[in-house]
C-alpha cells in the first residue's frame, strides 16, 4: 500500500462513518456481536474493546518509532455518551476479563498474606529471642560477636509482604494511584464508566505526573508524612466514560488548566451519536461466543504481565514497523505538522497534533501485538491507525474547540433530527424543517448552512421525489 495518499489531502476534515477494521479478525468479530446485543454505539464499544487491550498489552511492549524513539504502548482515552447509551455495559463487556482475573489474583494474594503474617510472627519471636541473648551476652560481659552475626543473618531473612496483583482504580485518588502502581503491580488502568468521579475527584490532580508516565517518564512522588518515593518503568492507560454534563463541568473548573499542560492532548475522544429510538428488542438468542475468544485472548497478556508481580522493571519487547509502514508514518507525521499553520486542519490544535502520531503508532502496535500478527506493524494495521486517530480528531476539535455559528446550528439541527428517529417515515422535506425545525434555523440561507454541513460530515443524506427535497439522517455514522 503507497502512503502517497497520505501526503496533506488525507488530513482534511471529512467527517467520515468510524472507520472499518475488517483487517483484524478477533477484535472485529467481538465488535460486531457486543453491538448487536448491547445496540451502544459503535464506537462507544470500540473504545471499550481497545482500553483493555492497551492494559493488558502495556506492561509487555513498547513501540519505536520510525523517527526511532521508543515510547509505551499506553492510551488516554475520553468517551462522551449522556445516560441511557449504556456507557457501563460497554465497558462491562470487555473488562469482565480483567476483573475477573484481578479477582482470581486477589485470591490467591489473601492467602499469600496469611502466610506472610504467620511467618512475620515466627520471625518476630526469633529476632526477640537474638535480642535477649545478646543482652544477656552483654550484661555477663562475654563475647556476643556470634549472636550478633545470627542477629544480622536472620535480619536479613525477614519475609517479604506479598504484591497485590491490582489492575484497575476505579474509584482513587491520585496519591493511592502512584502508590499502588509503586508498591504493588506497575501496569494499571485508571477507568470509570461515569467518569463524573474521576473528573470532579483527585484522580487526574497531579497533571505533570500523568503527562510524565503516559510519556513512559519516571516519576517522583514527595510526601510529608511518609516516606517519598521514585515511579520507574510504569505503564497507566486511562478511560473515561462521561455524560457531557460531568464533563462540561469539569472544563468549566479546571479545563482551561488541564488543557494547558497538556493533558487532553494526550487523549483519543470520541463523543457519539445516540442509538436511542433504534434498540429494537429481536427474538434471537444472545450469543457471547467472540467475546470469550477476546477475553482468552486477553487473558494470555495478563498471564505474562503477572510476572511484573516479581519483576517489575523487566525489560520490553519492542514493536517496530515494516519498511513500507515506517515511510507512511514518516509521511503522516510530517502532514500533520504542515497542517498545524492557519488554515490547516490542526490550526488551534497544536497541541492535539504534536501528540496525535505518537497515539497512531501505539494504536497501531496494540492490535498488531493483540491479533498475534507476526514481525513488524504492517501497513494495513497502519492505516487502520491512522484513519482511527483522524476520527478521533475530528471529535477532539468538537469538543474542545469553539463552535462557530455553522456549527452550532449543525449540532442544533442533528438534536431535532435525532428527536425524529421513532417515526415511521425518517425522511424529511426542507419545508418541514423549515416550518418546524429549530427556531433559529427557519430561514431557507442559513438552513442550507446547516444541511450541507451535516451532509459533508456524512450524518445527513438528500433525496428527491415528485419535485420534493428530502433529508434523511444517516445510521451508520
Amino acid at each position: 500500500m503507497s502512503s502517497d495518499r497520505y501526503r496533506g489531502q488525507v488530513l482534511r476534515k471529512t467527517g467520515e462513518p468510524f472507520p472499518s477494521f475488517a483487517c483484524f479478525p478477533i477484535l472485529k468479530a467481538a465488535i460486531d456481536e457486543a453491538e448487536n446485543n448491547i445496540q451502544a454505539p459503535r464506537s462507544l464499544i470500540f473504545f471499550g474493546a481497545l482500553a483493555t487491550i492497551a492494559i493488558g498489552v502495556q506492561g509487555l511492549f513498547d513501540v519505536r518509532k520510525p523517527n526511532g524513539q521508543c515510547v509505551p504502548t499506553s492510551l488516554m482515552l475520553l468517551s462522551i455518551a449522556d445516560s441511557g447509551e449504556r456507557k457501563s455495559t460497554a465497558e462491562n463487556n470487555f473488562f469482565g476479563a480483567i476483573r475477573d482475573f484481578q479477582k482470581r489474583k486477589g485470591l490467591e494474594y489473601q492467602s499469600e498474606l496469611k502466610e506472610w503474617e504467620s511467618n512475620s510472627k515466627i520471625w518476630d519471636v526469633k529476632y526477640k529471642v537474638r535480642l535477649k541473648e545478646i543482652a544477656k551476652l552483654t550484661r555477663d560481659e562475654e563475647c556476643s560477636e556470634d549472636a550478633e552475626r545470627r542477629l544480622i543473618e536472620h535480619g536479613k531473612a525477614r519475609p517479604s509482604k506479598p504484591k497485590q496483583l491490582k489492575i484497575l482504580y476505579e474509584d482513587s485518588t491520585s496519591e493511592a494511584l502512584f502508590l499502588g502502581i509503586h508498591q504493588n503491580f506497575p501496569s494499571a488502568g485508571l477507568v470509570s464508566s461515569e467518569g463524573g468521579g474521576v473528573l470532579n475527584g483527585r484522580a487526574l490532580t497531579d497533571l505533570s505526573k500523568h503527562n510524565a508516565i503516559w510519556s513512559g517518564d519516571s516519576i517522583t512522588v514527595d510526601r510529608k508524612t511518609a516516606e517519598s518515593y521514585e515511579v520507574v518503568g510504569a505503564r497507566l492507560t486511562v478511560s473515561i466514560m462521561s455524560q457531557r454534563s460531568a464533563f462540561d463541568e469539569y472544563i468549566k473548573r479546571a479545563g482551561e488548566k488541564s488543557r494547558g499542560s497538556g493533558l487532553w492532548a494526550r487523549f483519543l475522544v470520541c463523543n457519539p451519536r445516540s442509538t436511542q429510538g433504534t434498540r429494537f428488542l429481536k427474538n434471537e438468542t444472545v450469543s457471547w461466543g467472540c467475546r470469550n475468544k477476546f477475553s482468552a485472548r486477553l487473558a494470555e497478556f495478563l498471564e505474562l504481565s503477572s510476572d511484573l508481580l516479581e519483576v517489575s522493571c523487566r525489560k520490553r519487547k519492542i514493536i517496530s514497523f515494516s519498511p513500507e509502514a515506517g515511510e507512511m508514518w514518516l509521511d503522516v507525521y510530517n502532514a500533520i505538522e504542515s497542517n498545524i499553520k492557519v488554515e490547516g486542519r490542526f490550526h488551534q490544535m497544536g497541541d492535539h497534533a504534536s501528540k496525535l502520531a505518537d497515539n497512531i503508532a501505539r494504536v497501531a502496535a496494540l492490535l498488531h501485538c493483540f491479533e498475534g500478527f507476526g514481525g513488524s506493524v504492517s501497513c494495513d494495521t497502519l492505516k487502520f491507525a491512522v484513519d482511527f486517530c483522524l476520527w478521533c480528531s475530528d471529535e477532539f476539535y468538537y469538543l474542545f474547540l469553539p463552535k462557530t455559528e455553522e456549527e452550532l446550528d449543525a449540532m442544533a439541527l442533528e438534536e431535532w433530527l435525532l428527536l425524529d428517529r421513532e417515526r415511521s417515515d425518517c425522511r424529511l422535506s426542507r419545508n418541514r424543517i423549515l416550518q418546524y425545525g429549530p427556531n433559529k434555523l427557519r430561514g431557507k440561507k442559513r438552513l442550507d448552512k446547516a444541511l450541507e454541513r451535516l451532509h459533508m460530515q456524512n450524518r445527513v443524506r438528500f433525496f428527491s421525489g415528485n419535485g420534493t427535497q428530502y433529508v434523511e439522517l444517516c445510521k451508520t455514522f
